[in-house]
């Protein structure tokens, strides 16, 4: 039997009592603006604070203490008027006596110019790398050095860069080398940032009749081979012949240079050749021919894995086969690290039988895909998550910071018995929470723990059941007081699908200060879009840190409680799901704070999301809808001519907005932002669904097990932790992660471990309605909505750490078929087949 109860009080009869006595005290500081950007030193901006008191009334004429945190970014008059001093970001605070508020301004220089520092005027050999790397200085208005601007180095005369684009440090600089080409005499080079350029020159003297030291195009077994021997240098007409050695099986080399046949063995063949120019200069050089085997015939449904890059000498190698034969390809970065490095790849696709010697590979730019439109209420709800993202990355930051000073020993020991930790079959209390708490706020702007701490607030129950209990700050419930339905309606839902999926999924949840429930604190010190947080400090002892409050406390946002009432129009239930979200954060951090040993960011965010999903998984099933293990498509939505948000499914709802929002942009990432518009909670929520379907068996409802051993204090954190319950390797899991979302719902035979529980095709064009589609479905192949051919063609890109890029090939049945090459500057990327027809 479910029990709620809504708390009563007097308290607005004693503020009206209190009011006619004397006038009412400063309660809050709003300030404007709350965030504002510069790109110029000397840039102003007039920054205003007005203090209301407790009844939200404007005390006029107030006094404000104005102050800058890190002072080389701005300085700040009496007034509030901010003026720019250097680059970076910098806390802006307003203080009225015990009253503190704070906005952000944010400083990012342009380039205003660009100068040569070095490398200018130099003397080289055609073909060579000069000796000193170009360097330029990118400076602002004001000629400080510009940090972070993209810098293009462009080279005249066939000649080389390396890298062609790079960033200005910190100090202004960029540099890269630079290789002459083959033309003798004067030779320039361009350097651009934004629209300023500037050139270098040099001199290139004569070349020497030489043999580059490359190997051969390689060639395929039974397929035509033509390539031409390459020289430099030397003058007149070049003679070729073989000095040692022989060529494969089925090829010959003529005096022009030129070798051709049809290989007729697989192998790598060494060899020496010579050549000889018309003034009886020669050059030998040794030479290696690789023949690689045939086409790699896949059935539709099938997989190859090639990779890491690097590993092995020979491409994939796909088959002309029949017309319509269709590929999806992904290249997959398997490291997850945390600097968000970025890893360039090129995939070139090949015909082997293209005739003449080396043929075109133009580079083939993905189409422009503007980014997914939701309905309004997912679009709130994206933009809230998306905020309250950034602050869990912050606490998470912070938690780590309280761990390194205090230790793990500082943490409260939980107080439930181990009969009490058995699971959900655990009696429940049914004795009301105290009707007020005394509350210290958590306080964002501040280092948290830091001495004095945050003065007390009180806040006034508003309702409990058997696991939660909902206080709200006494100043801001007598001003904008939240409804007893709304909080019951939060109740409710978590009484019904969040209680049972945390004891199901991760155990339950600690009770440090014995009350046997989590309270959550609505309170005007949550920032603005932000729905809710945990700050582990809670859990530390107050001896060690001031500000703790010794108990399982949930920060809340009072504008969810609002959303809710506006919800049978507007659709938004964000508040229902993100309480599960955060009682989950409880469980885990507090088990992690105990250890002394925090999960990554992703692992920890990507597992309270699973929370989320799985409780709102649980309500759809409850009311009629598709079951919890079943395979979710767009039947489980209410038609289209209706609204298709419900309290029960918002929770899927937002978890597949959030994921098309990443994998349909430029760049993904499971583990870190590498825009601003991705953000990982989508992605790692959409690869730990991954993980409880093929290895949790969610079809079954047994993935709660399996997500339980993953947060379990004995297993190790992250991706270490994840090779323990699983038995294999990220990497591993990578690579099966992508050949799941390339075959889910494709109407080719899925893997065995992949996606059981959702159809993402059908599901997510439910979701964002055809006006709304980005283009193309799930997966959102960056190719483009339709196949491209087999053609040759390079297809470049960017991954960040746990990225996947899709592309998608069909063959005309015509030619031998295509080589796909991948290539990349770091060796932890692999690349995915999967034949789809």
């Amino acid at each position: 039997m479910r029990t709620r109860h809504t708390a009563r009080t007097g308290l607005p009869l004693l503020v009206a009592v209190l009011a006619a006595c004397e006038p009412p005290p400063p309660a809050s500081i709003e300030i404007h603006p709350g965030v504002d950007t510069a790109d110029a030193i000397g840039a102003r901006v007039q920054f205003t604070a007005r203090v209301y008191d407790e009844r939200g009334d404007l005390i006029p004429d107030a006094e404000i203490v104005w102050s800058v945190v890190e002072r080389g970014v701005a300085t700040i008059s009496p007034t509030g008027l901010l003026t720019v001093t250097g680059p970076g970001e910098a806390a802006v605070v307003a203080v009225h006596g015990s009253l503190t508020n704070w906005a952000r301004m944010i400083v990012r220089l342009r380039a205003h110019g660009i100068e040569i520092l070095a490398g200018d005027r130099q003397r080289g050999t055609a073909l060579r790398t000069l000796a000193e790397r170009p360097i330029v200085f990118v400076h602002s208005l004001t000629r400080l050095p510009a940090a972070d601007v993209v810098v293009e180095f462009v080279p005249a005369d066939n000649g080389h860069v390396a890298p062609r684009t790079a960033r200005t440090n910190a100090r202004g600089e960029a540099s890269t080398a630079w290789i002459l080409g083959p033309r003798v005499g004067t030779q320039t080079l361009k350097a651009r940032a934004e629209s300023h350029e500037i050139e270098f020159s040099a001199t290139a003297t004569h070349a020497p009749l030489r043999i580059p030291e490359a190997t051969l195009s390689r060639g395929r077994l039974h397929v035509p081979y033509r390539e031409t021997m390459q020289s430099s240098g030397g003058s007149g007409s070049i003679v070729w012949s073989i000095e040692t050695g022989s060529l494969p099986v089925g090829l010959a080399l003529d005096t022009t240079g030129v070798v051709a046949g049809t290989p007729e063995e697989t192998g790598d063949r060494a060899f020496k050749v010579r050549a000889r120019d018309s003034e009886g200069n020669e050059a030998a050089r040794e030479m290696r021919l690789l023949v690689c085997e045939g086409a790699a015939r896949l059935a539709p449904g099938e997989v190859l894995v090639d990779g890491p890059v690097g590993a092995s000498p020979c491409p994939v190698f796909l088959p002309a086969g029949g017309e319509g034969d269709r590929y999806r390809v992904a290249v997959v970065r398997t490291d997850i690290v945390d600097d968000g490095a970025r890893t360039s790849f090129a995939l070139k696709t090949i015909r082997p039988d293209a005739g003449g010697a080396r043929p075109a590979m133009p580079a083939r730019e993905p189409p422009f895909r503007p980014p997914p439109e939701f309905p309004p209420a997912l679009a709130a709800g994206v933009r809230i998550a998306d905020e309250s993202s950034r602050m869990h990355e912050r606490l998470l930051a912070d938690a780590e910071r309280l761990i390194r000073e205090y230790g793990s020993g500082a943490t409260l020991p939980d107080t439930r018995s181990a009969s009490d930790r058995s699971g959900p079959g655990v009696a429940a209390r049914k004795d009301p929470p105290p009707n007020r708490r005394r509350l210290r706020p958590y306080l964002d702007y501040r280092k948290s723990c830091e001495d004095p701490p945050p003065a007390l607030r009180t806040a006034m129950l508003v309702g409990y059941n058997d696991h939660l209990a909902i206080y709200q700050d006494s100043i801001q419930r007598a001003r904008d007081p939240i409804r007893a339905a709304d909080a019951d309606m939060v109740l409710d839902y978590y009484d019904a699908y969040g209680a049972s999926t945390i004891e199901e999924y991760f155990g339950g949840v600690p009770d440090i200060n014995g009350d046997e429930r989590a309270n959550v604190f609505v309170s005007p010190v949550v920032p603005d879009q932000v729905a809710a947080f945990v700050w582990a400090g809670d859990f530390l002892s107050s001896e060690v840190c001031s500000w703790s409050n010794e108990m399982e406390l949930i920060y809340y946002n009072r504008v969810m409680f609002s959303l809710i009432a506006a919800a049978p129009d507007s659709g938004h239930y964000q508040a229902l799901r993100t309480m599960v979200h955060e009682v989950k954060h409880l469980g885990s951090l507090y088990t992690r704070t105990l250890l002394g040993a925090y999960q990554p960011r992703w692992v920890e965010e990507g597992t309270a999301e699973i929370a989320a999903e799985i409780s709102s998984r649980k309500a759809m099933e409850a009311v009629g809808g598709v079951a919890r293990g079943a395979r979710l498509d767009r039947d489980a939505f209410p038609p289209r001519e209706d609204v298709i948000i419900t309290p029960e499914n918002y929770g899927v709802l937002l978890r597949l907005a959030r994921m098309t929002l990443s994998y349909s942009g430029v760049l993904n990432s499971i583990s870190v932002n590498p825009t601003e518009t991705h953000h990982y909670y989508g992605t790692s929520w959409h690869f730990h669904r991954f993980l409880g379907d093929a290895w949790g068996d969610a079809a079954a409802r047994a993935d709660g097990a399996f997500f339980t051993a993953l947060n379990d204090g004995a297993t190790p954190p992250g991706a270490s932790g994840i090779n323990l319950v699983t038995g294999r390797s990220l990497a591993l899991h990578m690579e099966d992660y992508a050949a799941a979302m390339m075959l889910n719902g494709s109407g080719a035979p899925e893997p065995d471990r992949g996606f059981t529980t959702y159809d993402f095709p059908s599901a997510t064009w439910e979701l964002l309605l055809p006006e709304f589609q980005p283009e193309g479905l799930y997966p959102w192949v960056h190719t483009g909505v339709e196949p491209l051919g087999f053609e040759n063609a390079i297809h470049s890109g960017t991954l960040a750490p746990g990225g996947i890029r899709f592309h998608e090939f069909q063959s005309d049945g015509t030619g031998w078929g295509v080589e796909l090459e991948l290539t990349a500057d770091g060796h932890a990327v692999r690349m995915v087949v999967a034949r789809i027809r």
